[in-house]
């Protein structure tokens, strides 16, 4: 059992050279969120978004519509990585042999605002048929399976922070055992204010949001106490 592909989409960088050269400079990918200021009561306005993120033409309207932000991110790092792998077009994805393990905290968070309108509004608003598509917890699994269009095992895992460690693990256990000869592994989310207000709630955000404490320190002397 080998790994023949990788990619990554991320603060630190969009391919591994890039992030390769951050972490040699031990550049962080954290940056002050000066938007979130109109988010009454946040304390943090920490974050790390996935920058300079644009999509090749081949992605049309027709093929991303049921896509949220992190649905994106997980097929194009997922594209990448066949890429790197040689595998991309190979009839061996279709083949019923390969399958996919994929997480995320959750699904796109714009979706899910889209259904607290409409029960805090009593109106449906602006939902579609796609809406519900973008905001399930499966949406990256899902995506990633329609996309490359393959017909084996889809095993989506929803276990906050260990969702793509989670599938990784699945598919692992879906080779070991014979149930796949392959499987494209990975997790994804995208950034939102809803994520930052949850890790306030638990106390695990740094509130020094200038300089030169934007990055939090949990393991050192002089960290935050609570």
């Amino acid at each position: 059992m080998v790994v023949t592909g990788m990619a990554g989409l991320s603060p630190i960088g969009n391919d591994w050279e890039a992030m390769r050269a951050s972490l040699w400079r031990m550049r962080s990918g954290i940056r002050l969120m000066a938007d979130w200021d109109r988010y009454a009561g946040l304390l943090t306005r920490l974050g790390a978004p996935v920058e300079n993120f644009a999509l090749p033409e081949h992605y049309t309207r027709k093929n991303t519509r049921s896509m949220g932000r992190v649905s994106l991110l997980a097929v194009r790092a997922t594209e990448l990585a066949l890429e790197d792998a040689k595998l991309l077009g190979d009839p061996e994805l279709g083949g019923g042999r390969t399958g996919v393990a994929y997480g995320s905290s959750v699904g796109s968070t714009p979706a899910i605002a889209e259904y607290g309108a409409m029960l805090v509004n009593s109106d449906i608003g602006t939902l579609n048929a796609t809406t519900y598509l973008k905001m399930m917890g499966h949406t990256t699994a899902v995506n990633v399976g329609l996309f490359f269009k393959i017909r084996g095992r889809i095993v989506p895992s929803v276990s906050a922070c260990t969702s793509g460690s989670q599938a990784i693990g699945f598919a692992y256990e879906a080779i070991k055992f014979g149930l796949q000869d392959v499987m494209l592994a990975g997790g994804a989310d995208e950034l939102c204010p809803t994520e930052a207000a949850t890790f306030d709630a638990l106390y695990a955000t740094s509130t020094r949001n200038g300089e030169p404490h934007r990055t939090p320190r949990p393991f050192d002397r002089d960290r935050e106490a609570w």
